[in-house]
């Protein structure tokens, strides 16, 4: 499973790119994008209170704290079962550095919270989402280790669209308890993209010369 060399891969990252640099020049200037207001009242409205909590454990998984656990379970899987050395460093520095470059972009761009939140710790700035940027990098690129053993390309895509409906819920959780806006949540989703692209670029590359070397000197 090659991942640099799909064209609908390097399709949807040149389309985030492009919703990306809409969506920053729209916010940037203080503004909300067109659907904003009407997706953030329609999922306040379809989800009431009590439905609350649910989301707020849901939220969890985009966190540090959860995010950490789920990131040491898969170090450990990485190096006891697979050996993946590149695996492990590709996967710890895209999430971690991602995590850092997330802030820069929240910084650069500056948009304020929503007005209400239920999310008393969420007090850095709104744009792109930490949750769902983070969380894309995370979930999907455990997607893609599950699915680099599977042979069955049918399995491949079941995983990745777990893992796409889980980030989904994670960002829809976020704009549930009023800590984002739906255009925050793109942000972290298509910048999320982009970099898990990179990284995974970067891996297979390294994968391949490590490969080549380990054959060589046999």
């Amino acid at each position: 499973m090659r991942i640099k060399n799909s064209k609908t891969a390097l399709a949807l990252v040149v389309l985030s790119f492009v919703i990306l640099i809409y969506t920053i020049s729209i916010v940037k200037n203080g503004k909300n994008l067109f659907f904003d207001e009407g997706v953030q009242n329609a999922l306040i409205n379809l989800f009431p209170d009590n439905s609350h909590g649910f989301f707020k454990f849901i939220s969890e998984f985009g966190d540090k704290i959860g995010i950490g656990a789920i990131a040491i379970v898969v170090i450990a899987w990485l190096w006891i079962r697979r050996r993946d050395y590149a695996g492990m460093a590709a996967f710890v520095l895209s999430v971690g550095l991602g995590n850092e470059f997330n802030k820069i972009i929240k910084e650069a761009v500056a948009r304020p919270r929503p007005s209400f939140h239920e999310i008393t710790d969420a007090d850095s700035m709104s744009f792109p989402s930490g949750h769902a940027m983070v969380g894309f990098i995370l979930y999907m690129f455990i997607a893609y280790l599950i699915a680099s053993g599977l042979k069955n390309k049918a399995q491949r895509w079941i995983v990745a669209a777990v893992a796409f409906l889980f980030v989904l819920l994670i960002g829809i959780s976020r704009i549930v308890l009023g800590a984002h806006y739906p255009s925050d949540i793109i942000g972290g989703y298509t910048l999320g993209l982009i970099w898990l692209f990179l990284w995974i670029t970067l891996y297979e590359i390294v994968k391949v010369r490590l490969n080549k070397r380990g054959k060589a000197g046999q």
